[in-house]
């Protein structure tokens, strides 16, 4: 079975334009079909300021193992949201997050709440593993709503364009999952951002 929990969702836009039929479906990576991976390829390369590199593949810079996705009603993919499960570095020792990556939302369908909808369903998945933290690479103008907060620690990442705004990038948040405090100090990804 291909789903692993399901949400409907809430709409935030116009009663003319609520599709009621919409719901956010989980996917292991390994489950992607092959036309699915062109219509996340396609969704990404028209999301992501037409980044060459998603005619090749569907992700930026490291594969993710799980993907939440959102289908209209003719079947096609509208929305995505990727997770990476990641051991960072912390001054206090080793710490899993929930490195969630490549959100978009098909031009279309964006005002409807669906980013809001993806993410709930994340979070709800992560704290079953259980991981106490989400981190994203993004604007808090649009992260702030679902409880992300800029993270002010140093951080240490494989790509030197991890302090400073980019388009694919953005700047480090956090979402606390449980009590457990974010620790203090300089962060180590481990590897590139997400």
């Amino acid at each position: 079975m291909l789903c692993y929990s399901t949400m409907p969702v809430l709409t935030l836009g116009s009663p003319a334009r609520r599709p009621d039929s919409l719901e956010v479906i989980y996917r292991s990576d390994s489950s992607v079909t092959g036309d699915e991976d062109g219509q996340l390829r396609d969704l990404f390369f028209s999301s992501f300021s037409f980044n060459p590199i998603f005619l090749a593949r569907r992700y930026l810079k490291e594969c993710p193992a799980h993907r939440w996705l959102v289908k209209g009603e003719g079947g096609e993919i509208v929305a995505h949201t990727a997770v990476h499960e990641k051991t960072i570095g912390t001054a206090s020792g080793d710490l899993r997050v929930g490195g969630v990556a490549e959100v978009c939302v098909d031009s279309n369908h964006r005002g409807l709440g669906l980013v809001k909808a993806m993410l709930r369903s994340v979070d709800a998945w992560l704290q079953s593993r259980p991981i106490d933290f989400a981190m994203l690479f993004g604007d808090a103008r649009i992260y702030a709503s679902s409880g992300y907060v800029p993270m002010r620690n140093d951080l240490r990442a494989a790509n030197a364009l991890s302090r400073h705004w980019n388009p694919f990038c953005g700047k480090p948040m956090i979402k606390c999952l449980s009590d457990r405090p974010w620790p203090a100090g300089l962060i180590d990804l481990r590897g590139p951002t997400f």
